[in-house]
């Protein structure tokens, strides 16, 4: 699975090397623990505002976007899409995409 560096998550906001590092075992983990998923002890990780959904648009520059709150459109957050994980902002995927 390839997945976003450490150096790559200490660009998202207040994330220091011991979160970075956490979040990588996450992201490589098991899909559920404690009855979370791996996006939802991400987020207790960033201290971000919960785990939202945006469902696939319309063409294959409109996919279906997991991520964690952090609070506006276009923070750098963690990610996931088509199944895999990324360090990004949902924002600008939306406005690339055919979203409604």
């Amino acid at each position: 699975m390839n997945l976003p560096s450490i150096q790559t998550l200490m660009r998202i906001k207040d994330v220091s090397r011991e979160d970075a590092v956490a979040i990588r075992a996450i992201m490589a983990g098991p899909g559920k623990e404690d009855g979370l998923t791996r996006m939802e002890r991400i987020d207790q990780v960033l201290r971000t505002f919960g785990v939202e959904y945006i469902p696939a648009g319309k063409g294959r520059r409109s996919p279906a976007i997991l991520y964690c709150n952090a609070g506006d459109t276009y923070d750098t957050t963690v990610l996931k899409i088509n199944g895999r994980f990324s360090v990004g902002c949902w924002g600008d995927i939306v406005e690339r995409g055919n979203y409604e």
